[in-house]
Order: C-alpha cells, then structure tokens, then sequence
C-alpha cells in the first residue's frame, strides 16, 4: 500500500508551476516500510544546474536503486543523472541531485524510480521556474519560499556529516593501508594522519563525497596513528577521529618455522547465521593464543572473542548487522609469528522484538563504567554499559565539548575500548554514552583523567 503527498499544500495552478515543490512516497511492507521524498531545493543560473534534494529511509531486507529522468509533457523521459543511487537494506540514503539543463533540455518535471525485489514507485518534483529580465522579482520570491518551504529537507541533506571513516583497528608498519570514507552535506573534507606523537604522515582535502584513502606506512610510524576528518560549511562542522594501532610485520620464517603457527582447518558450525543469535566456529591450529573477529566489508569491528585450545569459539551477532555481508577472520598467533584465515558470511535478520523488549526493560538499571578513571597518553580505556540496552554511540569529548575519539557499542554487546588522547599537562576529559533503551534514549557520563607519564 503506498501513500504520496506534495511536500507542501496545494497551491494555485499559476503559482504551483513557480515554486520548487515535490513529493514524498511511503511503501509498507511485510518486513519494513520503505520511505522517499524528492524536491528541487535550488537552481544555480550562473552554472546552469538544477539541485534536486533526495531522501530514501529503507527499512526493509531488500537493496534498493534509484534512476533519475526528467519528461515533458507527449515525449519521452531523457536522462538526468547518469549515476543511479544504491539503498542498501536497513539503511538511509541522503543525496543532491544535480541536473544540468543545457545537456536535458526543457523539461516539465523530474522523475526518480524507485525499485527493487518487490518494490516499485516513483517520486516526481517539478522542473525549476523559467526566468525573464521582466520578471526577476518572481525569481527573488522563489528563491525565498524554496529556502523556508525546503528548510527542513534541504537543511538535512546539506548539513555536514561524516558517514564513514573505516580505518582498521590494527595494520603493519611498511604496509598499504587503504581507508573508506563518504560524508555528506556541504564543504570539503580535509583530513590529516599523524603518529601518536604528532608527527604528520599525511595530509588533504578531498571534495568527492566516497572513495577510499590510501596510505602506505612506513616502517618508523611508531605504535599508533591518529586520522582525523573534519568537514566545515556555514551550517556546521563535523568531526571525526580514529585510531589504528601499528604492528612490525613478522620476521620471515626461518629458525623459528617448527613453532610457527598454522591453521589446518576453519569452518562455521552455526547452520545459519542470524542477526543477534550466537555464531559458532571450529578450527584446527597450533597456535598457543589468537582471536576471532566478525568484520563488515569496510573493515568495521562487530564482534571478538578469543581463540581457545578446545578449537570452538562463540561469537554474538549484533542485531544491527542484519543484512551486511561480513567476514569470520581467524587469527592465530605465536609469539611474535602470526597468521590469519577468513571465511565470507551473510548475516540474516533475526527476531528484533525480543532484543527491543530486553532494552525497554526496567529491570536492570544502566549503568557506565570505566576500566581506570585516571590513565596515561596512549592507553586503552575500556568503556563497558551494564544493564539492558540497544544500540548506543560512546564518545570521548573535551571540556569543551569537542569530541576526540569516539565507537559503537551494539544492542548484544556492552564494551568499547577507547585510547586516552595524548596531551602534555594533566586534562579531564568526559566518557559520553548515547544510549537508546526502547523507544526513548538517556546519556550517561563518566569523567577521565590523563596524567602525561
């Protein structure tokens, strides 16, 4: 069943034809409700492009891809935006539109269909306002009724916001090291990589919106690297900050080969692999200590345990990573010899009612708690959240309110670990947890302490 709407009231057939409106569409499913809207937010006569603002919120299992053509009336749609815009399942995809109206020609209105497994509809938006020396006072009024008709969409889509920055949390000295990044919003992103010193590796600006950064290390970066991403514009600034922790890679396998460690088998017992329920693996190796990680594609954390002597180890599938395709990594390690076997898995929806009644629970008061409350540049604070809960941001911000470093802790999980900032003078800084427990959401605070040793 779909409901669609103009973004704002009807008007007069004269003045509807002169201000920027568009549509919104709403789709239920089953398994989730799928939600779009489409509206031109601006015209840059000057470049001769049109800006067509457009949201997707899909809440459903399915992967979505939206194509973008303008029509006139009695011909046939031409194409707008050569790129279609992919929705991947359980997410929401924001985005500018630009249309270049020297290359569509006159059109009456802008098309973007919306499709995927079981899902069709389309979302229009009417073509920008045609202009004459005689009337610029009509220009004027639209250009002002689109910038408070549009505040609240064109406002979200152009303020700034880092959506992704996957630096692995570990990487070899002397080796590539290749980071996904995308923002949105208006601005350019500069970033910088610096060791935990403070000496710079690297530095820039980048204006495409996703891409990869790529960096190769070298053998002298110390222990640790600090990138940091900040991306300015007259509606804000965002931030971010990872830290990605640099290890010698392994010596060859000369002497040592009799103690070296190997891996002779790796499967996945779990029959399948479901959003929030546990994720069992088997292995056969030699190596004395090791773990087992669950990592999306961008290289993002889900879940970690250790490697035991048994040969089995339980992971917990968070319930946001329903839907991702990830990879079971074994890494097993001798001494100062390692190796590592991976395994692809996709990873199913579960049951998310029972997992939302738990966090909505009374019963177990939340609660934040640090491994140390006083610690020294560099070391590692872990942040654990008892209680029922959902899925809850953690942040390290200053006295001023800046955030320095910051990570996820899913609904099924209860612990992060942060690295203490490195600083000269003893500074306080604030361990922040955005906690969604239900339908509402609390903030929890714990003060930091680093002491320069």
């Amino acid at each position: 069943m779909m409901e669609e709407r103009a973004l704002v009231p009807a008007l007069s057939k004269r003045r509807a034809q002169t201000l920027p409106f568009g549509t919104r569409a709403r789709v239920a499913l089953p398994q989730g409700d799928v939600e779009g809207g489409l509206a031109l937010t601006g015209v840059d006569r000057r470049a001769g492009t049109a800006i067509y603002a457009l949201r997707i919120a899909n809440q459903s299992a399915s992967p979505l891809r939206a194509h973008m053509t303008c029509a006139r009336s009695r011909e046939l749609p031409v194409l707008a935006y050569p790129l279609d815009v992919h929705v991947a399942p359980f997410s929401i995809a924001e985005t500018l539109l630009p249309v270049r109206l020297a290359e569509v020609g006159p059109y009456d209105r802008a098309i973007v269909k919306v499709s995927g497994a079981d899902i069709a509809f389309t979302l229009e938006a009417p073509a920008p306002p045609r202009t004459s020396p005689r009337k610029r006072w009509i220009k004027v009024l639209a250009a002002s009724l689109v910038a408070v008709l549009g505040a609240a969409f064109g406002a979200a889509v152009a303020t700034p916001r880092i959506d992704l920055l996957a630096a692995p949390a570990r990487a070899f000295a002397g080796a590539p090291l290749d980071i996904p990044y995308a923002f949105a919003g208006l601005g350019s992103m500069q970033y910088t990589l610096q060791t935990k010193d403070g000496r710079q590796l690297a530095a820039g600006l980048l204006k495409d919106r996703q891409g990869t950064l790529h960096f190769v290390l070298p053998r002298n970066s110390g222990t640790q690297l600090v990138l940091a991403a900040t991306l300015a514009s007259p509606l804000g600034t965002a931030q971010a900050s990872r830290r990605v922790l640099i290890a010698q890679a392994p010596a060859p396998v000369t002497a040592v080969a009799a103690i070296a460690p190997r891996i002779e088998s790796f499967t996945v017992a779990s029959p399948s692999i479901v959003a929030g329920a546990p994720l069992v693996v088997h292995y056969t190796t030699n190596a004395k200590s090791g773990q087992v990680w669950l990592i999306d594609e961008t290289g993002r954390l889900w879940a970690s345990a250790a490697l035991f002597a048994d040969g089995v180890t339980t992971l917990k599938v968070p319930q946001g990573a329903a839907g991702q395709k990830m990879r079971v990594v074994l890494h097993a390690r001798n001494g100062a010899a390692d190796t590592v076997s991976s395994l692809g898995v996709t990873v199913q929806p579960g049951d998310v009612a029972a997992s939302t009644v738990a966090a909505a629970s009374p019963s177990t008061p939340l609660a934040l708690v640090l491994s140390a409350s006083s610690v020294a540049p560099g070391d590692d604070v872990v942040v654990t959240l008892k209680g029922n809960h959902g899925d809850s941001r953690v942040s390290l911000t200053d006295a001023a309110g800046n955030t320095v470093e910051q990570g996820d802790v899913p609904a099924g999980q209860d612990a992060v670990t942060l690295s203490a900032p490195s600083v000269k003078i003893e500074t306080t800084y604030y361990v922040v947890a955005s906690v969604s427990s239900g339908v509402s959401e609390q903030s929890l605070v714990q003060k930091l302490v680093v002491t320069p040793r």
